[in-house]
């Protein structure tokens, strides 16, 4: 970026050296100063001296500095250098050539404005260089000039300098009469329009090539700016909008990357969401009336309870992060399970799960049940301990109708599902313990399977179980006639009746 920042500074220099000269030649010869051929050198002097010098300069004020700041600096730096080279020109033409003091203070002018357009169009170009180096934030932290006012400024200024030049070109013919040589009032007309056809030409040609480095830099803004918002409305929001520059494209800029960072929170909660209930669940938290949701909504749907057996004794003789590491794994290839067959989870209670079928109105949703049963407990078989021995997995499905909606305070609540065919999901896997049946299902239920499944069934009659006044036909399957756990009828404490709705305990 430096080199090329040297290149555009140094270019500018040659070109002034050349006007300079051009406007050098046509003076001396109005006058009684005969140009010599080293007039040309006798101007590349201080331009020669100033590019020595801009090379530390360059390295002290402009490039240690942050990239907002670097276009103001070269701009400071080469107004500089442009006016200290137009006081040394100014001061040859005077004292070495012995021009009149007011053509002297023309060749001033002349370099100064040289320096205007060169210094404006330096900083643009370190702007644009700044840009593609990658130098820049995504902050804006200090107050922003507007567009508008440097405009202003600089349709201002240019339009002053056109009227100082030309007034000065005028003056000086006006006044210098005397010093000139013996030319007709014609030819002081062609002299005047000629000098002044030239201000005008190369002013106009230095400011259209001002308005084609701003506009660039313009149009570079803009496409990053839409190449970044293109990304968000197609929800990747890895990138953010770079902040180019102390005007409103860095204010616009500035306030994108805010809606961004607030976009990945929200995206971030939204996928912390997705992780806790299933995508369907999560579009109605975020969609749905608050009212309703507290209302609630009745689904017919296939319940699913399942926790392991003895994993108390394994949790007290093991250590806790050894235990939340194992329930991770557990329950993500649990997880899977579900997920694959259509359901979703709905809790996680301790070392237990209660998963609902359904909801996505899938007419399979009891065979999705009971498939997802199968391949839990075939999942069972590979989860052991540290002495070998497996877990044991308690499995009981059930259907009916279940009412779905958000349960809590008013400042913390949670989306679940209660009714009485929840209840008796859940007392269905409790008695899972005490019939030596890992997956006990309710007659509702094996009256909707296939026949493949159905065969997989033992009959095991009516059973009474707590909350219930009536008994329930059940139907097991894969005995454990090893059942090292004793059914503890406590454990059926863990859901109350459905007009207090479910209390869900480890």
């Amino acid at each position: 970026m430096t080199q090329s920042s040297r290149y555009q500074v140094y270019a500018y220099y040659l070109l002034s050296i050349v006007i300079l000269s051009v406007f050098a030649f046509r003076n001396h010869t109005q006058f009684e100063v005969p140009p010599d051929s080293g007039l040309i050198l006798c101007f590349a002097a201080p331009f020669f001296f100033a590019a020595l010098l801009y090379i530390k300069l360059e390295k002290w004020c402009i490039t240690n500095t942050d990239a907002l700041d670097q276009p103001r600096r070269q701009l400071i730096v080469d107004l500089s250098l442009y006016t200290v080279i137009a006081t040394s020109i100014a001061g040859i033409e005077y004292f070495y050539y012995q021009v009149p003091q007011l053509v002297a203070l023309k060749f001033f002018v002349w370099a100064a404005i040289l320096g205007y357009f060169a210094s404006i169009d330096n900083a643009l170009n370190r702007e644009r260089l700044c840009v593609k180096s990658k130098r820049f934030g995504y902050e804006l932290n200090a107050a922003s000039s507007a567009v508008a006012h440097r405009l202003n400024l600089f349709l201002s200024v240019t339009v002053l300098v056109v009227i100082i030049a030309i007034a000065m070109t005028a003056y000086s013919y006006i006044n210098l009469e005397g010093s000139l040589l013996d030319l007709t009032m014609n030819d002081l007309k062609q002299a005047f329009i000629v000098d002044t056809l030239f201000i005008i030409g190369f002013i106009v040609s230095l400011t259209v090539r001002l308005i084609y480095s701003f506009s660039i830099n313009l149009q570079h803004f803009f496409d990053t700016q839409l190449a970044v918002l293109r990304n968000v409305e197609e929800g990747n929001l890895e990138s953010l909008v770079p902040v180019l520059s102390r005007d409103e494209f860095g204010v616009i800029a500035h306030q994108t990357n805010s809606m961004i960072y607030q976009l990945r929170e929200k995206q971030k909660a939204q996928q912390t969401l997705e992780k806790i209930v299933s995508p369907d669940i999560m579009h109605k938290l975020l969609t749905g009336d608050e009212k309703d949701l507290k209302q609630g909504q009745e689904y017919e749907i296939a319940i699913l309870f399942c926790d392991l057996r003895k994993f108390t004794s394994y949790a007290e003789n093991t250590p806790p992060e050894e235990v939340i590491f194992f329930l991770n794994a557990y329950f993500t290839k649990i997880s899977d399970i579900v997920t694959e067959h259509g359901g979703i989870i709905n809790k996680f209670m301790g070392d237990a799960i209660l998963a609902v079928f359904g909801i996505d109105n899938n007419e399979e949703y009891i065979q999705a049940a009971i498939d997802t049963a199968w391949d839990i407990l075939m999942h069972s078989d590979s989860i052991k301990m540290r002495d070998g021995s497996t877990f044991h997995i308690g499995i009981g499905v059930h259907k009916g109708l279940a009412a779905a909606g958000t349960i809590g305070s008013a400042d913390r609540y949670e989306y679940t599902f209660i009714g009485d065919a929840v209840n008796t999901a859940s007392r269905l896997d409790g008695l899972s313990k005490r019939l030596g049946y890992q997956l006990i299902t309710s007659k509702e239920v094996y009256q909707e399977l296939n026949r493949d499944s159905q065969d997989r069934f033992v009959d095991l009659g009516s059973q009474h179980i707590r909350g219930k006044s009536t008994a329930v036909h059940v139907y097991g399957a894969v005995n454990r006639d090893n059942e090292e756990e004793e059914y503890d009828d406590d454990d059926d404490d863990n859901i109350v009746p459905f007009s207090t709705g479910p209390k869900y305990a480890g």
